[in-house]
């Protein structure tokens, strides 16, 4: 309408603006990930063990639940990017979604992963291989295996979950756990002065989450202590 009246083709004001006008403001809302509750994701593992799904599917989803990664950076994940001497993943800065490298430290139970994966397909550069081992999985595989399974849940929603959790289970300090999410620092004299990226507070962090949510992890570490 406004473009019509600038143009020539009518010469009435915009009408819709009188409407716009008349309504009240709405308040801004932004949609939010369905998250399975954290109490949940223990048994979640453990049914995703059995799930008629195949074996690199189930590994790549507990590797991402694990890891607190989105879903483009496991399936795009790349062998290379494995620190096995340090036990870190290194993601590189153009697969983060806010173009930083994020280092994600490996506890235990992820190495193990590693290994039953490279073991499905030892030809491949990726860390979970499509059935051509030439590429990743596919980005609808794992909501393919949450509709399989009848979880109503998002794939997403498990960072949800891990921040539920580590915000009413622990004592982790709330930077920490959102380095561990690779969240963006939105203050900027914060983000200034952040010169590392907490990665030894991460650690034991993840430690704790995997023995949270992981039967193996929880049963490796019940052996340590």
């Amino acid at each position: 309408m406004d473009w019509a009246r600038v143009a020539g083709h009518r010469s009435a004001e915009n009408p819709a603006e009188d409407v716009e006008r008349g309504l009240p403001k709405q308040p801004e809302r932004r949609g939010h990930f369905k998250a399975l509750p954290y109490a949940d994701v223990p048994t979640f593992i453990g049914n995703l063990g059995t799930a008629e799904v195949e074996e690199m599917t189930r590994l790549a989803f507990e590797f991402l639940i694990l890891t607190v990664a989105r879903t483009g950076e496991v399936i795009g994940g790349q062998r290379s990017e494995i620190d096995r001497r340090e036990k870190l993943w290194v993601i590189p800065a153009e697969r983060m979604k806010g173009n930083r490298e994020h280092r994600v430290p490996l506890v235990p139970r992820m190495l193990d992963i590693l290994d039953r994966a490279n073991g499905l397909a030892p030809g491949s550069l990726f860390l979970f291989a499509g059935r051509s081992g030439k590429a990743g999985l596919s980005n609808m595989v794992f909501l393919m295996t949450l509709r399989r399974m009848g979880v109503s849940a998002t794939v997403h929603g498990f960072r949800s979950s891990f921040a539920d959790w580590a915000s009413e289970e622990t004592n982790h300090p709330r930077e920490v756990c959102e380095q561990a999410q690779a969240h963006a620092i939105k203050n900027r004299v914060e983000a200034a002065y952040r010169r590392g990226d907490l990665l030894g507070k991460r650690r034991l962090l993840m430690r704790d989450w995997a023995a949270f949510v992981d039967p193996f992890e929880k049963f490796r570490r019940a052996v340590e202590l």
